[in-house]
């Protein structure tokens, strides 16, 4: 598994979002952009935070990389999707049930992983991280995955705008989120007890 001690979400350079107008770079993604979203069909986006460093100035995580080709739940990967670690994936098996009570969880990737190492990536250039703010924490379409967009606790840390701060409800003190969020533990448990051969791409919702 990858650090994830500090759960930095985001979604790296070149991801595509599914947005009401079709895919867009998350490089272009803009407030007033509105993506698809699991639950709630297309809803804007408020704010979009882009992070070069971490917040002690150190240097960023590397990304979890998923490439073209390779088996996602909605079959063949067109586009190479980069995702921060602490970034969630909507997670769909039935030991999710087993375990948690419900058919679909969210968990960190950093946490579902068995690499030990990143995957080497000559091609990515420069590493940035784009956290979307949305008027909730949503489930949204990157790369044809599901992940989810800021959450309370991170959108607690960033430096948001009056006006953004007003319009999202993730500031409330009720905020919650769209599925269970699985704590490391709970997700490096489930990991452990499923078949080794099972892909992170297996575990995830089409």
């Amino acid at each position: 598994m990858l650090n994830s001690h500090f759960p930095l979400t985001g979604l790296g350079p070149g991801t595509m979002l599914l947005a009401a107008s079709g895919e867009i770079p998350v490089e272009w993604l803009a407030p007033g952009d509105r993506l698809i979203t699991r639950d709630h069909g297309a809803q804007p986006v408020l704010h979009v935070a882009r992070l070069r460093t971490m917040p002690d100035g150190g240097a960023l995580p590397p990304p979890i990389v998923f490439l073209p080709g390779e088996y996602g739940p909605g079959g063949r990967l067109m586009e190479k999707l980069r995702v921060a670690p602490g970034t969630r994936g909507l997670v769909k098996r039935a030991e999710c049930e087993l375990y948690f009570g419900t058919d679909e969880v969210l968990a960190r990737f950093g946490d579902l992983t068995r690499r030990a190492e990143p995957r080497v990536d000559p091609g990515m250039g420069p590493l940035s991280y784009h956290l979307i703010v949305m008027a909730r924490h949503e489930i949204i379409n990157a790369g044809s995955l599901w992940v989810d967009s800021v959450d309370a606790d991170t959108a607690r840390t960033l430096d948001l705008p009056p006006a953004v701060r007003r319009a999202t409800a993730l500031l409330d003190p009720g905020a919650r989120a769209p599925r269970r969020c699985l704590t490391r533990d709970e997700a490096v448990l489930m990991r452990g007890r499923l078949p080794p051969e099972l892909s992170l791409l297996d575990l995830l919702a089409a």
